[in-house]
């Protein structure tokens, strides 16, 4: 700063930072964190109007933790070290680093609300702060954000720390009444996370995002539930690693509900019953759920599932069928589904048909699927979903090829035909995969024009509902193994239009 300061004086006392053009000063703040942004206002006055119309303020305390802070979270979060003293003795400093940081940002926050004056406009405003704080001056920071600044998107994460590890600490109450019904009224978007209350969701009418992540497990059910029937414009609810206490059971019955997107990721719902939401289009259950219904969501085209397989408690073919059951309450006019496995992986699945087929499935990515697993259940998938047009799945790599199973396939299966499929791709397969299920699938699919196999191929997502499979640069197969493949798929009901190898 003083450097400049010369240089500007140098230059026969022109301001030549002032001279700027208004849009090359907002590029340059563009580009810029809120703090080093904010600190710009001393080079020029013209500098500190622009300032003050900054569309989003970022004030995050992690932005000003020392970098040997997080290395001992690190440590700590691996139980190191083992020594007991010189553990008490790394959590003692964590604690002080802890106060000595949310003091300077309480500093910070004061001194940028008292100079604050008038005429700050911002769209979005994002806290994050430590549980110690009282919450004083970052109460005031809301209301004069939603209030007189007219910020519409609003963050606030609470940060446990760590001389509240036996979490009896108070959760961050958010300033519900200080801000006026007209100010509840212009949020747009809430994003509360950590150790903070969720206020009375009815109040804010015009919500269309909300997004509750890192709650504790003291937070009811029914602060979830009520998300769904008070909010009655959101279109769009996220509950990211979200614990409740006593009851595991998440019910949904908002006859009402606008919302159209919902994404459950990492949360200790043990079940989730849907039982009525007439506009919901997207639907992503990320979590360990162990049972997912369907009720009344005529809209859902989208769905993206993760299922947890577990050794510890095996699928077998008489009483045990979550995936079938995920899939079988969902409705007809489902267009694209994304299954993801996770967990251990020497469970197999046994094939089993739908309830009720997926006439509109159009487009299906099947994840992760365990390398030891019978791929009968996904040719008994295809006899539910007579509409689908592209096939993707991608095979979890395997250091050595499995042990072989039994394939479980009837002989009026094996005459069935499958007039609507246009595209396969396999990616990650092992040579079992392509014997029992690629030579029937050919055969089979009469309008089959693409067949991709990526032998070492993986998943790249675009999103929760997008994603592209992808393959290495230089094609892995052997001229014999290429031929082998070839001659497989000349022996389908029409030639194919394209063959990719990678």
């Amino acid at each position: 700063m003083g450097r400049l300061r010369r240089v500007r004086t140098a230059g026969g006392g022109k301001d030549r930072l002032s001279a700027l053009p208004k849009r090359v000063i907002r590029l340059i703040l563009s580009r810029l964190d809120t703090r080093t942004a904010l600190s710009t206002a001393v080079l020029a006055r013209r500098w500190a109007r622009v300032t003050r119309k900054l569309p989003a303020l970022d004030l995050r305390v992690s932005d000003i933790l020392p970098p040997e802070y997080d290395r001992t979270v690190t440590l700590r979060r691996r139980n190191l070290p083992q020594d007991m003293s010189l553990a008490a003795v790394l959590d003692a400093l964590m604690a002080d680093c802890e106060l000595g940081t949310m003091r300077s940002f309480v500093q910070g926050a004061t001194g940028f609300l008292d100079a604050d004056g008038h005429g700050r406009r911002a769209k979005t405003l994002r806290l994050e702060f430590f549980q110690t704080h009282d919450g004083g001056v970052v109460d005031r920071l809301i209301a004069a954000a939603v209030g007189a600044w007219g910020v519409t998107d609003l963050e606030v994460v609470v940060l446990p720390a760590s001389c509240n590890a036996n979490g009896h600490a108070p959760a961050y109450s958010f300033p519900h009444d200080s801000l006026e019904d007209t100010h509840r009224t212009r949020l747009r978007s809430l994003t509360l996370g950590g150790h903070c209350t969720v206020p009375p969701l009815a109040s804010y009418g015009a919500l269309t995002t909300l997004v509750l992540k890192d709650m504790p497990a003291s937070t009811p059910v029914d602060v979830y539930q009520s998300a769904f029937s008070e909010c009655a414009r959101l279109h769009s609810l996220r509950l990211v690693s979200c614990r409740c206490a006593a009851q595991d059971r998440l019910v949904v019955d908002a006859p009402r509900s606008e919302l159209k997107e919902l994404v459950v990721e990492d949360c200790s719902f043990m079940a989730i019953e849907l039982r009525a939401l007439p506009m919901l289009a997207r639907l992503a259950c990320l979590t360990n759920t162990v049972e997912l219904v369907l009720g009344s969501v005529p809209c859902l085209t989208r769905t993206n599932l993760t299922f947890h397989v577990d050794d510890d408690v095996p699928i077998a073919p008489p009483r045990h069928d979550r995936l079938g059951q995920f899939v079988g309450t969902m409705s007809p006019a489902m267009a694209s589904l994304v299954v993801r496995f996770t967990g251990r992986r020497s469970t197999w699945m046994y094939p089993k048909r739908l309830d009720k087929p997926l006439h509109g499935l159009k487009s299906l990515l099947i994840a992760d699927l365990p390398s030891n697993w019978d791929v009968s259940w996904i040719r008994v998938l295809l006899m539910d979903t007579p509409s689908l047009e592209v096939l993707h799945i991608h095979v979890a790599h395997a250091e050595e090829e499995p042990e072989r199973y039994g394939v479980i396939w009837s002989r009026k299966s094996q005459e069935w035909r499958h007039r609507s499929i246009k595209e396969i791709v396999m990616a990650g397969f092992t040579q079992r995969h392509v014997e029992s299920f690629l030579r029937h699938a050919v055969g089979a699919c009469t309008s089959l024009q693409r067949l991709a196999l990526l032998k070492d191929g993986r998943v790249r997502y675009d999103g929760l509902w997008d994603w592209e499979m992808i393959g290495q640069q230089q094609c892995p197969w052997s001229h014999r193994d290429e031929k082998v493949v070839r001659r497989m798929i000349k022996s389908g009901p029409r030639p194919l239009v394209e063959l990719i190898l990678g």
